[in-house]
């Protein structure tokens, strides 16, 4: 089709985000004369940024010597084949900033076969509502994610952050309505009449790097974000032939530059 449709979907499930709770964690510091956060962070060869997510109430610039700093306990975890940081923290109840900041030495949108990556056990811990929910969806796949960031790119990348969460939950309509594909990958590639459903698969467009807003657009979509509920396409008025079926579904809502609808 040439108005550049737009209809992207992920497997039938919603991740729920960590929510913070009590925890266990490695060692309780009790603040010295001329330490801070990055010097307690660098005795446990930890990043600042994975002591500073373990303390949120602290002011690091103004630590206030016999206070209390939480260490967090870590994991070392071997990346498998699928494997994501969002992936492994939603294993261990450990919400994706976290598994950033416990990370930032590493790439996420290269995660490398075989390499470590540290895991922040103590520092969140889901709700026993959120695991039941979690339990009760279908598990995404590192592929989901993978397909749902480059549409996400391709299809949206310069449009608002909340036109590309719209764009994933197209995407997880579709999937959820049946008939499209059982997975992003097979929605984003489905073929009808003889052609991609998606320009950006048919130009090779799909095949381009995703940003990191791009990322946290498909992460909010797998966490259950749907901004825009019952939408099954999405067009750009500018790039739409007037003839074209789209301009007669029931429109969602506009944001951008585009339009999304039933």
């Amino acid at each position: 089709m040439h108005f550049r449709s737009r209809w992207i979907a992920g497997c039938a499930m919603v991740v729920t985000a960590a929510f913070s709770a009590p925890n266990a964690f490695a060692e309780i510091i009790t603040v010295e004369p001329g330490q801070s956060l990055w010097t307690i962070a660098h005795a446990h060869g930890l990043p600042v940024q994975l002591v500073e997510a373990a303390n949120p109430n602290f002011n690091p610039q103004n630590l206030s010597i016999g206070s209390s700093v939480k260490v967090p306990e870590i994991e070392n975890v071997t990346v498998k084949p699928g494997d994501t940081l969002f992936l492994i923290g939603e294993r261990f109840g450990v919400s994706t900033s976290e598994m950033l900041a416990a990370n930032p030495a590493v790439n996420p949108l290269n995660l490398q076969i075989g390499s470590t990556v540290r895991v922040p056990v103590g520092l969140s811990q889901p709700s026993h509502a959120a695991q039941a929910h979690v339990a009760a969806s279908i598990p995404a796949t590192g592929s989901d994610l993978y397909w749902l960031e480059h549409v996400i790119h391709a299809e949206a990348g310069g449009e608002p952050l909340q036109a590309q969460i719209a764009v994933g939950d197209v995407i997880m309509h579709r999937i959820q309505a049946g008939g499209y594909g059982n997975t992003v990958q097979q929605v984003v590639f489905q073929v009808s009449d003889g052609h991609y459903q998606f320009e950006s698969v048919a130009n090779g467009y799909i095949d381009s790097q995703p940003d990191a807003q791009n990322v946290q657009a498909a992460l909010d979509v797998l966490k259950g974000d749907d901004v825009v509920p019952g939408a099954l396409v999405f067009y750009n008025p500018s790039e739409t032939p007037s003839g074209s079926w789209v301009w007669q579904q029931p429109v969602v809502a506009e944001i951008g530059h585009l339009v999304f609808a039933k």
